[in-house]
């Protein structure tokens, strides 16, 4: 990084959590050049070490109030536990008086729907359209997109390509797969998971998993030149 570039946030970044999710923002945040990163941070029990990505790792407890007063924080945690690790994070950190910001990527399209609340992070290629509301410490990872006037929960995860429809509504703590839609007017309850390429036509109560069972998925297997010769143009071959 160059020292003439100034970055757009005046307060160094400690990233809480020093799993694959910690590198994954580290790498985020140094690629969109969003903060600048000052460090990890764990609680007590989890700090074996003084150094984490060549970075200073701090006992999140042991931190200064000069140390909490000059930085912002992000907890990096992804759907652990249906995401219940990042929630208790996220509100032993508020309890904390820590600054808690949003990770948003300048190749996500925002500007026509709302991030509330902090420790938001939208990943590139996200849309939100007229009116979509994200709530409070919600993960939304690449391509998907937050059709018109729909909500997305505090605490939630939705995964990449997922497509939440118009209107629809996603209770808290919710995980939505990879490539799942979500049709358009349809309330998902709290605490749900949302498996990966299904498609939710219908209200979900709380605490409920969706899904598409294996065994509704035939495979059949064919020889090499057989297999070839099923996908012809112009031609319907089963």
């Amino acid at each position: 990084m160059n020292s003439d570039q100034t970055l757009p946030h005046s307060k160094k970044l400690i990233i809480i959590g020093i799993g694959s999710t910690g590198r994954r923002i580290l790498n985020f945040v140094r690629a969109h050049r969003l903060y600048d990163v000052a460090g990890f941070a764990v609680n007590a029990a989890y700090k074996t070490a003084d150094e984490f990505q060549g970075l200073p790792l701090h006992a999140l407890e042991g931190l200064s109030e000069r140390e909490r007063r000059e930085h912002c924080f992000f907890v990096a945690v992804q759907w652990n536990h249906l995401n219940a690790q990042r929630r208790h994070m996220y509100e032993e950190c508020t309890g904390m008086g820590l600054e808690l910001v949003n990770l948003i990527s300048p190749l996500a399209s925002t500007y026509a729907g709302e991030i509330r609340g902090r420790n938001c992070w939208i990943q590139d290629g996200v849309v939100l359209q007229t009116g979509a509301v994200v709530s409070e410490d919600t993960i939304v990872a690449a391509g998907a997109l937050l059709g018109n006037d729909c909500s997305i929960g505090s605490h939630c995860f939705v995964g990449a390509h997922a497509a939440i429809g118009g209107m629809a509504r996603i209770g808290e703590q919710t995980f939505v797969g990879i490539n799942a839609t979500v049709f358009p007017g349809t309330t998902v309850g709290r605490k749900c998971i949302l498996g990966a390429a299904t498609a939710i036509k219908r209200n979900v109560p709380d605490f409920s998993r969706y899904s598409t069972a294996s065994d509704n998925i035939v495979i059949k297997t064919y020889t090499e030149e057989e297999v070839e010769d099923k996908l012809v143009s112009g031609r319907n071959i089963h």
